[in-house]
């Protein structure tokens, strides 16, 4: 791994992980419709500049240009909508321990179309982690029942988790400027149909909320999606989601420090089991090294 991509995943945590409260603070005033347009406007005119300012563009094929949008559309507009409304009742902390499961969406889709197989240790992990998961809601809720909120956020797991398998096999063909420009964008068009509330938000919203929102599209969405791609590019993606193991305990703290969310401790056994879960599940990956007996 290359220091440039050590400096990328230490960047993008601190960056992901300042969203799930920027989020959680910006819809005290914003719809999660219009915080997501807003967000992903900038976001989409910070990568228009950065793919204007490429010396070498590639020739990208209208299939693929379609492909890109279309995970945009998932992996951006599905995923910060369901997130959104997920974080109107969950705690940014516990959303980003929730989210972080998304390495469990990457074993699924592997095991349903590319054949690999569910062992000991795989299984062991699901089970600790939908555990752990529990207990977050539990704590967040306060008590044996479901919610909404929960609901949100898992489906916004479930796309991150197929944004990061689809992304995958364009960053080998294309610059990672272009494909993640072009996912951006696709994110945006996803988005833009709720331009009525976004112009609703804007006639009602603070100034320091909707600067929240403008840091939300440039380092989160814009930096932390390039910074994201580069990671992707240059190690494998299940080496890579690992790092982001870190992401919600560093969530946590800025949502203590920044909103006062003081974490309840059942809900954080909790985030802590479904990462340990995650562990488990990256850990079947690794190959056991056997050593040949020297005679």
């Amino acid at each position: 791994m290359s220091n440039k991509t050590k400096i990328a995943i230490i960047i993008v945590i601190f960056l992901w992980a300042s969203a799930f409260v920027g989020i959680r603070a910006g819809l005290r005033v914003y719809s999660p419709e219009g915080l997501a347009l807003l967000r992903y406007l900038v976001a989409s005119a910070c990568m228009a500049v950065i793919y204007y300012c490429l010396p070498q563009k590639s020739l990208l094929h209208v299939r693929d240009v379609l492909a890109l949008l279309g995970i945009g559309a998932v992996g951006i507009g599905i995923y910060n909508l369901t997130l959104n409304y997920g974080e109107l009742s969950i705690s940014s902390g516990m959303t980003s321990f929730i989210t972080s499961q998304s390495p469990i969406i990457t074993t699924i889709i592997a095991v349903l179309f590319l054949g690999e197989q569910l062992n000991t240790m795989r299984c062991l992990g699901f089970l600790v982690s939908v555990f752990g998961v529990a207990l977050i809601a539990m704590g967040e809720i306060g008590g044996f029942k479901w919610d909404m909120g929960i609901t949100y956020v898992l489906l916004a797991t479930l796309a991150a988790g197929c944004y990061s398998v689809l992304q995958k096999p364009f960053l080998k063909k294309y610059h990672v400027i272009e494909a993640t420009t072009y996912v951006i964008w696709g994110g945006t068009l996803f988005l833009a149909i709720y331009t009525p509330q976004l112009q609703h938000d804007l006639l009602t919203a603070s100034f320091d909320a909707t600067l929240t929102v403008v840091y939300l599209g440039i380092f989160p969405a814009a930096i932390g999606y390039l910074g994201w791609s580069y990671v992707l590019a240059d190690i494998p993606a299940s080496k890579a989601v690992s790092f982001l193991y870190f992401m919600p305990f560093l969530a946590t703290l800025l949502g203590w420090l920044c909103l006062d969310e003081v974490p309840v401790w059942l809900s954080l056994v909790g985030g802590i089991l479904a990462i340990g879960g995650i562990w488990l599940i990256n850990r079947s990956y690794v190959p056991v090294k056997i050593k040949a007996d020297v005679e």
